[in-house]
């Protein structure tokens, strides 16, 4: 009798045993494949790079534009002053003592939209100068001019008076363009103000 208890005795404890190791075998098992094979990561699928990549659903193309209404007649009106003037005055003098008689000398006819009246009689008068002075009509006749320095002689906003000294750099050419030698020359200009504009209303070139 003691004998078969002994024996149900080591079979519970074998049984038992090989519970356990089944148990220890399954357990490292699931981990060993957990460990050995590797989860690619890719964009959008784990943590933070995921929330960056799904954060926008549309391309910067697509999202909607916010459209805001701008009233240009709210910005304030500038006002000219002595410095916009001679600015302005320089790049008038270039125009003006640059011409050809191969041009037609159209740098007047186009500068004509800044003269006032008087002037703009004044400048047809001074084409027919300079047309008359050249004899060989055939020949390139031709002057450049360039804009050094401005000097506000005066300027008065509330008359609608300024004079403006421009020092530029000339070439007379007569056969070829740029061929004759620069000298220095000096122009000056009268400016009146009409209906809000400054116009250039008189000049004068000082000798050279």
């Amino acid at each position: 009798m003691q004998a078969n208890r002994q024996k149900i005795g080591i079979f519970i404890i074998v049984i038992a045993l090989i519970i356990i190791i089944l148990i220890l075998y399954f357990v490292f098992s699931k981990k060993n494949s957990n460990l050995g094979v590797e989860t690619p990561v890719t964009p959008g699928t784990s943590g933070q790079l995921s929330e960056t990549m799904t954060a926008g659903t549309t391309t910067p193309s697509d999202a909607p534009r916010n459209y805001q209404q701008y009233d240009i007649t709210n910005e304030p009106t500038h006002k000219v002053n002595a410095n916009d003037l001679g600015k302005i005055s320089m790049s008038f003098a270039e125009r003006f003592g640059s011409f050809s008689n191969q041009s037609n000398y159209g740098n007047f006819v186009d500068l004509k939209i800044l003269m006032t009246d008087s002037m703009k009689t004044w400048a047809d008068k001074y084409v027919d100068n300079l047309k008359a002075q050249v004899v060989n009509n055939t020949a390139y006749y031709g002057v450049t001019t360039k804009a050094l320095t401005y000097e506000v002689k005066k300027f008065d906003d509330s008359a609608g008076q300024a004079e403006i000294l421009i020092t530029t750099q000339r070439r007379e050419s007569d056969k070829t363009i740029n061929g004759g030698d620069p000298y220095i020359q000096k122009l000056s200009l009268s400016l009146v103000k009409v209906s809000g504009e400054w116009l250039f209303d008189k000049a004068y070139w000082e000798n050279k």
